[in-house]
């Protein structure tokens, strides 16, 4: 008999286990020690009392990792995984445990539940929208095999500890995803690093990585200086930092002159995910 229940931290060794073997089959490789799971969760905020999991006896069979936070001004529960073990899936499994889960959700007051899906994944798709869920924004996922080469211009590049994210923000055209946001950002702190461009001892751009999974989080230049190579010497440095080619992961596909950028320095569209959310009304279906 599959029983749900709410999490608890004895539970997290069961959910790495149960994440390797329910992702063993995605489109993408999402292998990862103990560690850099870990690591993921705390990026994401992921709260284990308001997650769930699907338990076959004492096995876990599937689990929904969710995290609570503001999102465009309200409280939101961001679905940071879900997923369910081959030899369950196509039970009911995922609707059972989202029926489960999401009453804690509401409890936790949180007005909205957001959620990635990639747009290939047509059965998650169709389940996401029968439960309310809307398409708001459709994300790009991309990669480089090789480092970026920088283009030279006159711009000092320098490591800093304190983000100024008033100033930041100011360069943006968009807003990040949720495990790129800021808050997202201040939770991993220890484990990013952050580098801006001085034009004139004036900070003209910035970019953040993710050390453990060599990730870039944020990369912005203002307007003024763009076109200039600078996004592309920032890029350079960051993967200096990290030791690797940078992932690039959930850019809005919106962002024409973002996605241009990427593509002019060489990266490849790999995967587009969906970005979803529903209201959590009292009223709403889920």
């Amino acid at each position: 008999m599959i029983t749900y229940r709410l999490l608890t931290p004895a539970d997290f060794t069961s959910l790495y286990e149960c994440f390797l073997e329910a992702f063993s089959d995605y489109q993408v490789d999402m292998r990862m020690s103990q560690e850099q799971f870990e690591q993921r969760i705390s990026r994401d905020g992921v709260r284990l009392e308001i997650s769930a999991g699907a338990f076959d006896g004492n096995r876990m069979i599937g689990f929904y990792m969710n995290a609570s936070g503001m999102w465009l001004g309200k409280l939101t529960a961001y679905d940071a995984g879900t997923g369910v073990i081959p030899a369950y899936r196509r039970q009911g499994v995922a609707k059972e445990l989202f029926a489960f889960m999401v009453a804690h959700v509401k409890e936790a007051s949180s007005t909205q539940y957001l959620l990635e899906v990639l747009t290939t994944n047509e059965p998650a798709i169709s389940l996401y929208r029968r439960l309310g869920f809307a398409e708001t924004r459709r994300l790009a996922v991309f990669r480089r095999s090789e480092p970026v080469k920088p283009l030279d211009t006159a711009v000092v590049l320098r490591r800093v500890e304190q983000p100024d994210w008033e100033l930041f923000k100011s360069f943006w055209d968009g807003y990040p995803s949720w495990q790129n946001s800021i808050d997202a950002v201040e939770r991993i702190a220890r484990d990013t690093v952050i580098i801006c461009a001085y034009v004139d001892a004036r900070c003209v751009g910035y970019g953040v990585a993710f050390k453990p999974a060599a990730s870039l989080m944020q990369l912005a230049v203002a307007p003024a200086h763009r076109r200039r190579g600078i996004g592309s010497q920032i890029l350079s440095a960051l993967q200096d930092e990290v030791g690797e080619s940078l992932k690039v992961n959930n850019v809005d596909e919106e962002l024409k002159e973002t996605i241009a950028f990427f593509e002019a320095n060489g990266f490849k569209l790999v995967l587009e995910q969906y970005e979803m959310m529903t209201s959590c009304r009292q009223d709403c279906r889920i």
